[in-house]
């Protein structure tokens, strides 16, 4: 038998239909914790397995990995930078007294922490002055907005590609590794 050829083993029944079953609720679970990113999973894997083929390489777990995570992250980056976009924006004045009205509170640092960071416990005119700049927290939103693209992208791209690993192994598609 040449290497290349892929081998075929045989996969018992149970383990069949325990994968499916797996690879269904990790899909249902990865669609309610990725917000959706998950349904574009498939989608980067498709596309690796395409460019592998048109490039005459050979197909790597590794890198349907990615390219179910990198899709996913791109959805949700998308879906998230319309959910920033979308939202009420306040007006400056009421941003402005949200501020205040944070401010008049103040806020008692642990004991232990100001014991540990001295410096820390006290905060100088500039940090005020940045974190009531109107810039400032655009930035602080936009880079939450990444992160959480980020975050349900991995999740979702990484959730997606194991419940296809698990369909596979129900479907009986086995190659070489």
């Amino acid at each position: 038998m040449a290497a290349n050829e892929t081998t075929r083993q045989s996969v018992p029944l149970i383990l069949r239909l325990l994968s499916g079953i797996g690879g269904v609720i990790v899909f249902l679970i990865g669609l309610v914790f990725s917000f959706g990113a998950i349904l574009v999973a498939p989608v980067g894997i498709w596309l690796v397995q395409r460019w592998t083929k048109r490039h005459e390489r050979r197909r790597s777990r590794l890198a349907e990995f990615v390219g179910a995570v990198l899709a996913a992250a791109v959805l949700a980056g998308v879906v998230w930078s319309l959910i920033f976009a979308l939202a009420p924006r306040p007006t400056p004045q009421e941003l402005q007294s949200a501020v205040a009205q944070s401010q008049r509170q103040p806020v008692k640092l642990p004991d232990w922490y100001a014991k540990a960071f001295p410096k820390a416990a006290h905060t100088d005119s500039a940090t005020q002055k940045m974190i009531q700049s109107p810039r400032f927290i655009r930035i602080a939103l936009v880079l939450g907005a990444v992160f959480m693209a980020l975050f349900f992208g991995v999740l979702g791209g990484a959730m997606g590609w194991s419940a296809i690993a698990l369909m596979r192994v129900a479907w009986h598609e086995q190659r070489a590794a």
